[in-house]
């Protein structure tokens, strides 16, 4: 059976046009993907497409109600029509674009609850297909024992009819598969060499938005539970800075914008003009005290034993100043924001 392309253009603000494709339901001509990876952390969502590219969109979720248009996309947004008995059942979109329609951000929310929403970024088919069997899908959770969130992910097996970005898709996810945050980058980690001493405990604190978790591994790679440490995420951050800006500004800022502000490195929080840059290092250092006095309370008696810790996730870099007085013990990762997501599919 031969499939069927007509050819369709959508603009993006990136480019002048976008051609995409409607192809024709074909049963005989499956893609299986062996596995699948979905990172939707409070920040961002990661995924990687069927080509191996590393995709990175904002975990914001906009809810389209009956009347509203369909927004238009670009390379950082996603628009799911999700299909049932030949009806639409509902619209959203995840992205950029939800952010810049007020949507809600994950790190308001239960983002392991969001999970049935964003998996949809994860369910594509090749370039040309519109038809995938995913035989396994990984999606990071902060905790594999909760039993609860591990049967809410465990509910996203089974069959998906929907219209992504335009075109229509049918997906089959066969078995999910819930993998406990920072144990895939540790995988990567070991795998790629990025530890000098294997042979010793080594641990993996992870910096998220919402908050960051370090965790320590031994040498055959067990998780040692009762190490774990939770630790403030850039939220916290965002918080020190809202309140130092009070006195002058006068009321509470968005937190989320600054967090923008952050990661964008202009210390301006939207188009407001308000900059926080006099105040970002002095709260910056009182955020990773913070951090360092419950890595202490956790770890305290594991330092002698531990080789190496790698700061890994979208606030990584921030963490330079630990990695300096550390003298390297504890170091941001290489790609620290990808190596989680490619450690997934290992």
């Amino acid at each position: 059976m031969q499939l069927i392309f007509q050819p369709i253009f959508t603009p993006n603000k990136y480019m002048t046009v976008t051609p995409m494709y409607h192809v024709t339901p074909n049963p005989d001509h499956l893609l299986k993907r062996q596995v699948a990876a979905l990172d939707a952390g409070n920040r961002t969502t990661q995924w990687i497409t069927p080509t191996g590219q590393v995709m990175t969109i904002p975990s914001v979720i906009k809810h389209l109600e009956p009347w509203e248009d369909t927004p238009e996309i670009d390379d950082e947004s996603v628009q799911i029509e999700v299909i049932k008995d030949g009806d639409t059942t509902s619209r959203f979109a995840i992205g950029t674009e939800a952010q810049v329609q007020k949507g809600t951000p994950a790190f308001e929310v239960n983002k392991v609850e969001l999970a049935k929403h964003f998996i949809y970024a994860a369910l594509e088919a090749m370039p040309g297909q519109n038809t995938v069997v995913i035989e396994c899908l990984r999606i990071a959770l902060p905790d594999t024992r909760h039993t609860e969130n591990f049967a809410l992910l465990k509910e996203l097996e089974g069959v998906y009819e929907f219209i992504r970005n335009g075109q229509r898709l049918y997906t089959s996810v066969r078995h999910v598969e819930p993998v406990d945050e920072t144990r895939a980058a540790y995988r990567y980690a070991v795998r790629s060499g990025l530890f000098k001493s294997p042979k010793s405990v080594n641990g993996i604190l992870d910096l998220g938005g919402g908050t960051g978790i370090g965790r320590l591994y031994s040498p055959n790679g067990s998780l040692n539970r009762q190490a774990d440490a939770i630790v403030p995420g850039t939220y916290a951050l965002a918080e020190k800075i809202d309140a130092a800006l009070l006195p002058t500004t006068g009321f509470s800022q968005n937190l989320g914008l600054i967090m923008d502000a952050i990661a964008s490195g202009s210390f301006v929080i939207g188009t407001s003009g308000i900059s926080f840059a006099h105040l970002f290092e002095k709260c910056r250092d009182a955020w990773l005290s913070e951090i360092r006095g419950k890595l202490r309370t956790k770890w305290g008696q594991y330092f002698s034993e531990i080789g190496e810790v790698l700061i890994i996730g979208g606030s990584a870099p921030l963490a330079k100043p630990i990695q300096e007085s550390t003298n390297g013990r504890f170091k941001v990762a290489p790609s620290p924001q990808t190596i989680s997501i490619q450690g997934m599919l290992l």
